[in-house]
């Protein structure tokens, strides 16, 4: 049987649609699914990082970008003790030195009409309920408002986010990983915002912070989220948000802000390092690969990434007729080369320095000496492996400033 489509891809957020974009654009026939309606809101802290402006660009979307994305120019780190480090971006070579905040109500509907606009057939409002592997293709069962649909393609892409019914349905998430947890809201009328993305150790329980990503230069999404280490803990993700708003650095700002919507909280997940990537005719993106940042906690940069590499793996492997686990396992090794390093290295340095007593003279040791700056931005932009923040030199800089 041959099956309409060549690849079905299941969730239309950045990775689901740079997938299908990149996919379409070489003449493949794309199926892109997802069980809300476009446009709508997905709760996020909004952050674009170079390497994802430079998808972007590639995509031929700056243009779009700069119309609603809000540019920073810079990060301001502030230490459990109050202390701050101020810093331009670094540059790197063919990334911009800059970012931006781009709401996602815009990004995620920018990037779904482009790839409708690059040929790719667009479902919305379909939950995806099940996908059968048989033979050559597999069966994609989903429903619209109870209107059962049966779509077949070649392969499929899960890129469901942190939604897990379907791939523990399809075995590939054998257990449960843990998540973090975020909360986040948008005001306006704000005093004394810089260009700056501001990230806030001193008033979130740690591992965890609370932000400040501006989104003009009087409103910003402003948020708090922290990895909950023990079911013990009282603390919920909007209790977290209460007290960083309670903050009075915080409270100096809001002094006459309005608030914008509601207060969404939200889970991440991190768990790239273990998770699966792939199956027989099934391939995994973005956040539903464990694709966030540990430290960070930022996930649009990797969704958009490891969607142009699954869409190169799938080019490839339908041109060999190979769609099977041994043929998708390259995807696993591209994409394994490109994060596992990053992943597991970032974890170290969150457990090594995700304490006061650590976190504290990192930032000062920023302050005095350029090397550490350097080290740390670099670290937060996925520029440097984060093994550099355990290595001798920087550990000596640290221990310096206890």
């Amino acid at each position: 049987m041959n099956a309409p489509y060549d690849i079905a891809i299941i969730g239309a957020g950045p990775g689901g649609s740079t997938t299908a974009t990149y996919l379409a654009k070489t003449g493949a026939r794309v199926l892109l699914m997802d069980k809300a309606k476009f446009p709508r809101d997905k709760t996020c802290g909004d952050a674009l990082s170079p390497n994802a402006i430079k998808i972007l660009e590639d995509l031929g979307l700056l243009d779009d970008l700069e119309d609603f994305g809000f540019r920073l120019n810079g990060v301001r780190l502030v230490a459990p003790d109050g202390n701050a480090m101020e810093a331009p971006l670094p540059h790197k070579q063919g990334l911009p030195d800059h970012l931006y905040i781009a709401p996602r109500l815009q990004l995620d509907n920018l990037l779904v009409q482009n790839a409708i606009q690059a040929g790719v057939e667009f479902k919305p409002s379909l939950k995806v309920s099940d996908i059968l592997v048989e033979n050559d293709q597999v069966i994609v069962l989903g429903s619209n408002r109870k209107v059962a649909g049966r779509f077949s393609a070649k392969a499929a892409v899960l890129a469901v986010g942190v939604s897990t019914p379907l791939l523990k349905k399809l075995g590939l998430m054998p257990r449960s990983p843990k998540f973090a947890v975020a909360a986040r809201a948008y005001y306006e009328n704000l005093a004394g915002l810089d260009d700056l993305m501001e990230i806030r150790f001193d008033s979130a329980p740690l591992p965890g912070y609370g932000w400040i990503f501006p989104t003009s230069a009087t409103s910003a999404n402003i948020g708090a989220g922290f990895l909950k280490r023990s079911r013990k803990l009282p603390l919920t993700a909007k209790g977290v948000f209460d007290k960083f708003l309670n903050h009075p650095p915080i409270q100096e700002i809001m002094e006459n802000a309005n608030q914008v919507g509601a207060v969404k909280s939200y889970p991440l997940r991190m768990d790239f390092a273990t998770a699966r990537t792939f199956d027989d005719r099934l391939v995994v993106v973005g956040e539903a690969a464990g694709l966030v940042n540990p430290f960070t906690g930022e996930g649009i940069d990797y969704a958009m990434e490891s969607g142009q590499i699954a869409a190169q793996v799938l080019l490839n492997q339908l041109e060999r007729g190979n769609l099977s686990t041994s043929g998708l396992r390259n995807y696993d090794r591209a994409i394994r080369a490109r994060f596992q390093k990053i992943f597991l290295w970032t974890m170290r340095m969150r457990g090594l320095y995700m304490n006061e007593w650590l976190l504290n003279p990192l930032v000062r040791a920023a302050q005095k000496e350029k090397f550490v700056e350097k080290v740390i931005l670099e670290i937060l932009l996925s520029y440097r492996n984060a093994a550099q923040a355990l290595s001798p030199r920087t550990i000596y800089h640290v221990l310096r400033n206890m």
